[in-house]
């Protein structure tokens, strides 16, 4: 537990004022305007994950070739373009007309690689040292945890729905707008750690 951090930094604070914010304004004023709104949240997602995945990728090269860092960071960089394929859904928003099947084999290829690097010693390794070793920010991970059940929530119509989605027709909207907080609380948590993983090096 010492490695816990529970401390609930002022871009916590940041992130629900934000998701307060987005909640109300979808619910309120922003129109749909025939569902450009909602793609315009989608694009949003995508920019930033793209953005953070070229962040990541840069950091890593820090570090030597065949040094478990730039493996974890390079795994770290799989991800975020997996969950950029996934917000453009794999490339079919912006070629519509080629035959799904490509677009299926494109999704297997980008979910398949992160998680078969599972089975690399050298990435097990580095999980398990940071997880153990390493300072983790709690306030990160639960609002991510928070954000994602609560855009669940929305698109599934579970209970509690109706306290987040005033008007129906607005679902994809309110549901796109809660992902926002969601991917910068993932975002934060990756700069928490490189800015660790500086300060421990700097140490050294």
């Amino acid at each position: 537990m010492k490695n816990f951090d529970f401390h609930f930094y002022k871009s916590n604070m940041f992130t629900i004022i934000l998701a307060l914010f987005l909640v109300w304004a979808g619910n309120t004023f922003i129109p749909l305007y025939n569902g450009l709104s909602t793609a315009i949240a989608e694009n949003l997602q995508s920019l930033g994950l793209l953005l953070i995945a070229v962040y990541s990728y840069f950091y890593a090269r820090r570090y030597p070739a065949q040094s478990a860092n730039r493996i974890f960071w390079y795994w770290s960089v799989m991800w975020w373009i997996m969950l950029f394929g996934r917000g453009i859904s794999w490339g079919r928003d912006f070629f519509p007309d080629v035959p799904h099947l490509y677009f299926r084999i494109i999704s297997i290829i980008l979910i398949g690689l992160p998680v078969l690097m599972l089975f690399s010693k050298s990435i097990r390794q580095q999980i398990k040292h940071r997880f153990f070793f390493e300072k983790i920010p709690v306030w990160h991970i639960i609002l991510a945890f928070v954000f994602l059940g609560l855009s669940d929530i929305v698109e599934h119509h579970r209970s509690g729905a109706n306290l987040l989605l005033y008007v129906s027709e607005k679902q994809d909207l309110i549901e796109e707008l809660i992902e926002i907080p969601c991917f910068i609380s993932l975002i934060l948590i990756v700069l928490y750690m490189q800015r660790n993983e500086r300060n421990i090096n700097q140490s050294k």
